[in-house]
């Protein structure tokens, strides 16, 4: 048995690609599905939906009981050791990993993407964790770097590529049309923005550009039903499912998005991406792909960029291209890390 911990359940597209991408690696390796189990928080929705065993990700009892038969414990990929969105993320996914160290269950640390960290505490803790993992792997070199400052030798640390990237590009040769994805999640700042926003939405609307919003995350949703009162052709899709998101970016020209996996999931459609930094690990993936990343102080720009990298598409398309090859060699090494480690 396998246990399996992340931010799993949560309707987080991105997360959830993860977690698909994991799971089939493992049954590639041998695991079957009912040994593989995850913590989440809609078991019966990820149990059917990936065919895995799942349990509540709080229900430490009977976390503790399955832990006594595992034969390895997963903690990973995604964000998950960052203190910036919430203070009870690092306690909580490292208490687990503690526990599993308690029931002597080797530890993996997988794909994970990490920082900002702003406790010297937590800091400590994060290191201690990675230097008693049995093995671990992170998707950028920023990871890797703030591994290193906490003592962990890079030796141990397998600098690898965020799991998604495994996916096999789309390389269209369609004509795009000019539908632009927009998404935004929530931020501090999104209260004095909205109208920045809307203003921005209509600006491109008026040259002839169809926005479509695609929630990815928890609390996207809202803010797209917030310009919708703004701009009425605004076109509102549902919350994206692993299942969907092909049929949504097929055919879209660009890609707006303040999410990782909006920006990996829109190169790998060959939509172009354009990113928007609210957090470092944004600003990281757009260097990995080499695609226009801006900040949210600078919206009044973004339909100018919009325009630029719509009439140089074929220049960008190369870019992030050629990228994605050394992204999907990095990130199957995800995969070749597990097989050493099952085998």
């Amino acid at each position: 048995m396998i246990l399996v911990s992340g931010y799993y359940g949560f309707d987080n597209l991105g997360d959830e690609a993860i977690l698909g991408v994991l799971c089939a690696d493992l049954r590639a390796l041998g695991v079957k599905g009912e040994e593989i189990v995850v913590l989440s928080n809609q078991p019966q929705h990820t149990a059917q939906e990936f065919q895995v065993t799942a349990i509540h990700r709080y229900d430490l009892r009977e976390i503790w009981r399955r832990l006594g038969r595992a034969r390895l414990f997963i903690s990973g990929g995604g964000s998950l050791l960052q203190d910036v969105t919430s203070r009870r993320s690092i306690p909580y996914y490292l208490g687990l990993v503690e526990l599993a160290h308690m029931r002597k269950v080797p530890v993996v640390m997988y794909g994970q993407g990490l920082g900002p960290v702003q406790s010297r505490i937590l800091r400590h803790w994060v290191g201690r964790s990675f230097k008693r993992s049995l093995a671990c792997s992170v998707r950028d070199p920023g990871s890797l770097q703030f591994l290193a400052e906490l003592g962990v030798p890079e030796e141990t640390i397998e600098l690898c590529a965020d799991p998604v990237f495994q996916q096999v590009p789309v390389i269209d040769q369609q004509i795009r049309s000019r539908r632009v994805l927009l998404n935004l999640r929530p931020y501090s700042d999104w209260g004095s923005q909205e109208k920045l926003w809307a203003d921005q939405v209509k600006l491109w609307q008026s040259k002839g550009y169809d926005i479509e919003f695609i929630p990815l995350g928890p609390g996207d949703e809202v803010l797209g039903r917030t310009l919708l009162k703004f701009c009425p052709g605004l076109k509102m899709h549902a919350q994206l499912k692993l299942e969907s998101a092909g049929q949504v970016f097929s055919g879209a020209g660009l890609c707006i998005s303040m999410r990782l996996h909006g920006l990996i999931i829109s190169a790998l459609q060959d939509c172009l991406p354009i990113g928007l930094n609210y957090d470092p690990k944004v600003r990281a993936i757009c260097q990995q792909l080499q695609i226009p990343c801006l900040e949210l102080g600078q919206l009044a720009e973004l339909g100018s960029i919009l325009d630029k990298v719509w009439q140089d598409g074929s220049e960008h398309r190369l870019k992030y291209r050629k990228a994605l090859e050394g992204l999907r060699a990095g990130a199957l090494k995800n995969r070749a890390m597990l097989a050493r480690l099952l085998r």
